[in-house]
């Protein structure tokens, strides 16, 4: 059980703000663990969509810079975007 616990992971998704130029942006940040680079980035994309989607617009990505080493460091994935009418 406690290697269980060791391997666990706490995420956390910030608010959508402006960028200016009609950008927004969103980071993901996790903090212990093992998470697949994948996972992180994913889940800055899904706050993203959400958040274009409730406007009835689409997410189109800009940028996404990521920050940390897997296991050693938090893990950041900072996604810039745009919502687009579809």
């Amino acid at each position: 059980m406690a290697a269980l616990a060791t391997l666990a992971a706490c995420t956390t998704v910030t608010n959508v703000t402006p960028a200016g130029d009609g950008n927004y942006t969103v980071t993901t940040q996790v903090r212990g663990g093992m998470t697949p680079w994948g996972e992180v980035k994913a889940s800055s994309l899904k706050r993203a969509d959400e958040y274009c989607s409730q406007q009835g617009k689409q997410m189109h990505q800009v940028d996404m810079q990521t920050h940390g080493v897997r296991g050693w460091t938090p893990q950041e994935a900072e996604l810039t975007f745009a919502c687009t009418a579809g």
